[in-house]
């Protein structure tokens, strides 16, 4: 199959809205006069367009939404190198910002942040940039699909979560986690309350499906321990603390609070600069 009008037209569309169902990609082609007398598979379409936008470092993906657990198709710009970086709509100061946010999502228990906490994220910044200008960015960001909100939370979103695998990996190691069945990067998921192992949100559901447990240590599941994380917001350091407590029943109230201490007083309180290049020896943060 030759690249022609079809697959321009079907890029355009898909680069336009940065993230689109395939039910919603399916509407779009049967509008196109003539396109239901070919009825080529959007799989092969996106073959095509993908083979043609390769030497750009972009491509169109097929994954499943965790959030809205739809087939999407996702368009990704894969480049994070000079030349690349000069194509990117966003300036480097709102990309700083954009770094730091994907850092302390990633950090948290349960993957996301609420609005406050991320806008309070400009403190950390060495650049001019306002809160002000942190709500614009949060709100684009949502709209593009970089960022999903729920309530007042904000989480990665789809796009973001296939366009940064590969820099968080070479760039972040130590920011991420990867889950304790499928062996993917958890960017939704969960730190057993137990013994602090990452899950993902839709691992961690299917499992629960045949067996009511924990999947990493075998403790028995309730719902009130994921409550527990969500509410807590609090960082996989954080998390580990509580679980040391938890565990250590003989322990006195007084000498709980000495390791807490100590466990505290050995963590940074502020946000860590992060260049386009991030350390790869990285602090954990506790909230």
């Amino acid at each position: 199959m030759n690249y022609g009008k079809l697959h321009r037209y079907f890029l355009r569309s898909v680069a336009s809205q940065g993230v689109m169902s395939v039910a919603e990609a399916e509407n779009l082609l049967n509008a196109v006069p003539g396109y239901q007398d070919e009825a080529i598979p959007i799989a092969d379409l996106v073959k095509v367009i993908n083979n043609q936008i390769k030497p750009f470092q972009q491509t169109i993906k097929i994954t499943n939404d965790e959030l809205t657990n739809e087939v999407v198709l996702v368009f990704l710009s894969l480049g994070f190198d000079d030349a690349s970086k000069a194509q990117n709509i966003f300036n480097a100061t709102e990309l700083e910002f954009f770094r730091i946010l994907i850092e302390q999502i990633m950090t948290t228990e349960a993957r996301q942040i609420t609005g406050i906490q991320a806008i309070n994220l400009v403190g950390g910044m060495k650049s001019s940039f306002t809160k002000t200008d942190a709500q614009r960015l949060l709100n684009i960001w949502c709209k593009m699909r970089y960022l999903d909100k729920d309530q007042n939370n904000y989480a990665l979103g789809v796009r973001a979560i296939n366009e940064f695998e590969g820099y968080l990996r070479q760039n972040m190691p130590e920011t991420i986690e990867e889950c304790s069945l499928c062996k993917q990067i958890v960017f939704r998921g969960y730190n057993c309350p137990f013994c602090a192992v990452a899950i993902h949100t839709r691992c961690l559901n299917k499992y629960l499906e045949k067996v009511e447990k924990w999947p990493c240590c075998k403790v028995d599941f309730a719902t009130s321990h994921l409550e527990r994380l969500h509410s807590g917001e609090n960082s996989r350091l954080s998390q580990t603390l509580q679980t040391t407590q938890l565990f250590d029943d003989a322990s006195t109230e007084v000498e709980q609070t000495q390791e807490s201490t100590e466990e505290m007083q050995g963590t940074q309180d502020i946000i860590p600069e992060i260049s386009q290049r991030v350390s790869k020896k990285r602090k954990r943060q506790c909230d």
